[in-house]
């Protein structure tokens, strides 16, 4: 897949925002543009996630494929293993060149990168809503490599878990209710 230049194409050398979930987290394959095949895995969870070319251990994927991952709570960390110079990179840490390997950002915009495919776009599009989080995560795979992120995409979808209210939602009940016990202890005095 040729999808362009980047436009932002320099280390990153602040850490990447976690990736803190609390829900039914979905991932999207978006594409690449790399001439190397590599495996998306996560770091405490299911190898082989998404690959971007064939290889002994997993099948290209096709842009706009699903991974539904369950239920999870806490920061999620995903790894991409460069099967072809062997190379591993992950969304939290320094690699040994002293950069981050992973540019994750709220708006696909700020990649930076090539247009998303269509066929990712219509499913990304078709499991958000208002309520959804979705973080777009970019991989450069090479140490030294150009730097431009685009050379492994993909999506992570979090809705929140049904039923929990909003922190805004919940310091607003704690407001309220302050306020009708006081109102409460000045009408005895």
């Amino acid at each position: 897949m040729a999808f362009g230049a980047s436009a932002s194409a320099s280390p990153i050398t602040s850490a990447p925002p976690a990736l803190y979930v609390n829900g039914n987290v979905k991932l999207v394959y978006i594409g690449g543009d790399a001439g190397d095949r590599s495996v998306l895995s996560m770091t405490d969870g299911p190898a082989n996630v998404f690959c971007n070319k064939s290889g002994a251990s997993c099948t290209a994927t096709a842009p706009g494929t699903i991974v539904d991952l369950g239920s999870h709570t806490g920061v999620l960390n995903f790894t991409l293993a460069n099967t072809t110079v062997t190379s591993v990179f992950d969304t939290a840490n320094t690699a040994a060149d002293g950069y981050y390997h992973a540019r994750i950002t709220a708006d696909y915009a700020d990649l930076g990168i090539f247009s998303m495919p269509e066929g990712a776009a219509t499913v990304i599009d078709s499991l958000l809503d208002t309520a959804h989080i979705v973080y777009y995560i970019g991989f450069e795979d090479r140490m030294h490599g150009d730097y431009d992120y685009n050379d492994f995409v993909f999506a992570l979808i979090d809705p929140p878990i049904a039923g929990v209210p909003e922190p805004l939602t919940i310091s607003l009940l704690g407001a309220g209710l302050l306020g009708l016990g006081f109102s409460r202890h000045k009408a005895r005095a």
